[in-house]
């Protein structure tokens, strides 16, 4: 190939890029998964704050979560486990009516864990503390006097 040749495929490789590239701008603007994130109603509901009764996610690295209320989980772990409820959903949904049924709860769980996690992230939610069920000492509220033996 001499120079002009090679020099006009450069310039039509380029615009075919762009071309692409252009075309994938409003695909990668507002990125969708498509995942469903339960509505403010649904959170505050009677089943809106489900308890974790799982283990916890293959890629989870932090403290275990199981028994706790999603709303007491970091968002970064209601994450993974909406990922994973959704996987089980999805392998669930073909199968016999009743893995269909566990499918159907498993949907809605992972849009509840996506909401509480938009919850956490917005600061809408208190932090939970660090040790559920120890008071802190300095509180004032129990004195050596008042505990029993």
């Amino acid at each position: 190939m001499d120079s002009p040749d090679a020099l006009a495929l450069l310039r039509s490789i380029d615009a075919s890029l762009k071309a692409l590239v252009a075309r994938q701008a409003p695909a990668t603007a507002a990125p969708s998964t498509g995942a469903k994130v339960a509505s403010d109603a649904d959170l505050d509901g009677t089943w809106g704050d489900p308890e974790v009764k799982a283990k916890d996610p293959r890629d989870w690295t932090g403290e275990p979560m199981k028994g706790r209320k999603f709303s007491e989980c970091p968002a970064e772990y209601l994450d993974l486990l909406a990922e994973r409820l959704d996987y089980f959903a999805e392998k669930n949904a073909a199968g016999t009516e009743d893995e269909q049924k566990k499918a159907r709860y498993q949907k809605l769980d992972a849009a509840r864990a996506r909401g509480w996690a938009a919850r956490i992230r917005a600061g809408k939610v208190k932090a939970p503390p660090a040790t559920p069920g120890w008071s802190d000492p300095d509180a004032g509220s129990d004195s050596e006097d008042s505990v029993t033996f």
